[in-house]
This record gives structure tokens, C-alpha cells and sequence, in this order.
């Protein structure tokens, strides 16, 4: 074939491409969940899906595809066709810690996926066990100093935002406090009522019940604002840790040669979405405090989160062997 004709085939494609992107959506949309339904990220999605539908003019269908904590159902959007019909729910788990923790995700991050939009985040509770004499951070800090290596903190697992919460904290203080693990943060938060563990982090929509209820004490949380839900217990900032705001946060990501025109659709819906008052309603009902933005926006945000971790996973020597 001469070059006449590849050049000629190629700009075929080319404008094949660009209508496609066009006329995109041309069938449902499906947002890959890769975690067990009823989870924030599930819950989230299916708040959005109802609007999207209607704004897109296709269906937009959820599906989840848990396993290695995010990870099988992250890759399989990877990997899928790059038109935009199928997209995942990105977390700071699956797109801040595990591109340092984690050796091979089954992801690049940066190489992989093209940021759709920016949908909001969380904040995550600093509590201890009733018994622990501590009602600030600050106490909690001094308690840890003057008996290093026998606090002990729970969470749901390694490299979850809870986990690297705690870690952050004693990384900026050096502070020596045992991790515990569990499969699930249900189980942690059980021996942390018991008194089992010490303390824990979680994030606000699990823990908030048992802080109300006086089960457990609330000694920070790790917004940028006081959560309406719980505002007798101050933020890590209002207590002297400067720059201490942790949002465990969640997005949306396609494959990275999707074409921009159904990234930017995509992305004009999930804001329309967002701004639309019942949708925003039962997105403040779980505590989500409620982002948006350009793909733009959102890729920088993503880069700043994954240096920021890698600091705390290195420093700390924190693995997941």
C-alpha cells in the first residue's frame, strides 16, 4: 500500500473515530463498581446512574466487580474498549496508595485511564475505646509518646484510606502505634467497641452511629470542615495539624484512548448530575461532601494524592506482605 493510501486509510479512521464520539452514547453505559454491592462506591454510583440515564439518553447500568480490594475490577476497565461506554468508579485506595503499594495492580494509572470527573469524598473519624483516657488528638499523640508500641489501632485492611489515615498521623508526629488488620472494617469496629484495639479511623458514613451513640469516642475528624453529623468533634486542622485534611474520595475514570469528545460528555453529565437537587440531596444524606469539575482538575488532583501517599507508604515502610 503507498504511503497515499495509508494516509488516506488513516484520516478514514480518523473521522470514523470522531463521529463515533459524536453520536456517543450509541448503547448503556456501564460503571464498572469494583467492590461488593452496598458499599459507598455502589451506593454513589447508583444515586448517579437514575440521572445520567436521563441526561445521556442511554441507560446507564451498574456492575459490580469486586476483588484484591479494587483491583480486578479496576484492570477490567482497563482493558476495556476505549469508547466511553464503559467507565469505573475510582477510589483513593485503587488510585492514590495502591500505584506505590501495590508491585503490580493490573493497572497503570497514569498510562491506562483517562480521568472523567472529580464526584467528592468523604472524611474519616479518629476514635478510641471508651476506657482510652483521651478526648483530643493531641492527648491521643501524647499517650502514644510516653507508651510506644503498645497502642494498638484497627482498621478494614492495608492501604485502605482508615489505615493510611493512621499512618499519616504518625508520620508527622513519629509516633509508634501497633496496626491491626481486619478483613472488613465491620470486625475492627466490633473490637474497638470491645476494646480489643485501642482505636481506629474510619470513615464517617460507618462510624458516625457509634460516636452518636456514645460506643465509641470521637477525637478528630479529618475533614476540612466539622461534619454537620458529628459537630462537637473537632477537625485535625482546628487542633493544630496543619494541612491534616483527609478525604477519602471517589471518581470516575475511562479507558486512556478514549476519545475526548465522549470523555468531555461524560464529564458534562456527571456535573449535570451533581448540580441536579434530588441527586444532591441523597449524595449529602451519605455524607459525601459533593465535588465536580474537568477531567483536568481531577488528573492533577490524582498525581498530588499519589505523591502524597508515596511519602507516608515510604517513609513508614508500610507492605502489604
Amino acid at each position: 500500500m503507498s504511503i497515499s493510501r495509508i494516509a488516506f486509510a488513516l484520516l478514514l479512521a480518523m473521522a470514523a473515530s470522531i463521529v463515533g464520539a459524536q453520536n456517543f452514547p450509541e448503547r448503556a453505559v456501564r460503571i464498572i463498581v469494583p467492590y461488593v454491592p452496598g458499599g459507598s462506591t455502589d451506593l454513589l454510583s447508583r444515586i448517579l446512574a437514575e440521572a445520567l440515564t436521563e441526561l445521556l439518553g442511554q441507560n446507564v447500568i451498574v456492575e459490580n466487580r469486586p476483588g484484591a480490594g479494587g483491583m480486578l475490577g479496576t484492570a477490567l476497565v482497563a482493558k476495556s474498549p476505549p469508547d466511553g461506554h464503559t467507565i469505573v468508579i475510582c477510589t483513593i485506595g485503587t488510585c492514590a496508595v495502591n500505584p506505590t503499594l501495590i508491585k503490580n495492580p493490573g493497572y497503570d494509572l497514569f498510562k491506562d485511564f483517562a480521568p472523567v470527573v472529580y464526584l467528592g469524598g468523604v472524611m474519616n473519624v479518629f476514635v478510641v475505646n471508651n476506657s482510652v483516657p483521651v478526648r483530643n488528638i493531641k492527648e491521643l499523640v501524647a499517650l502514644a509518646r510516653a507508651n510506644p508500641g503498645k497502642l494498638t489501632f484497627g482498621s478494614g485492611g492495608i492501604g485502605n484510606s482508615p489505615h493510611m489515615t493512621l499512618e499519616l498521623l504518625a508520620y508527622r508526629t513519629k509516633v509508634n502505634i501497633i496496626h491491626v488488620p481486619y478483613k472488613g472494617s465491620g470486625a475492627a469496629i466490633i473490637d474497638a467497641v470491645g476494646g480489643q484495639v485501642d482505636m481506629m479511623v474510619e470513615n464517617e458514613p460507618s462510624i458516625q452511629p457509634y460516636v452518636k451513640s456514645g460506643r465509641l469516642r470521637g477525637v478528630a475528624v479529618t475533614g476540612a470542615k466539622r461534619s454537620p453529623g458529628l459537630p462537637a468533634v473537632a477537625t485535625m486542622v482546628e487542633q493544630g495539624f496543619a494541612d491534616f485534611v483527609v478525604e477519602p474520595w471517589f471518581g470516575y475514570m475511562a479507558p486512556i484512548k478514549t476519545p475526548r469528545a465522549a470523555v468531555d460528555k461524560l464529564n458534562v453529565a456527571f456535573n449535570a448530575a451533581m448540580k441536579n437537587p434530588k441527586v444532591r440531596a441523597r449524595m449529602e444524606e451519605a455524607n459525601l461532601i459533593i465535588g465536580g469539575g474537568t477531567p483536568e482538575q481531577f488528573a492533577a488532583f490524582m498525581r498530588i494524592e499519589v505523591d502524597r501517599w508515596a511519602q507516608v507508604i515510604k517513609a513508614n515502610k508500610i507492605s502489604v506482605d
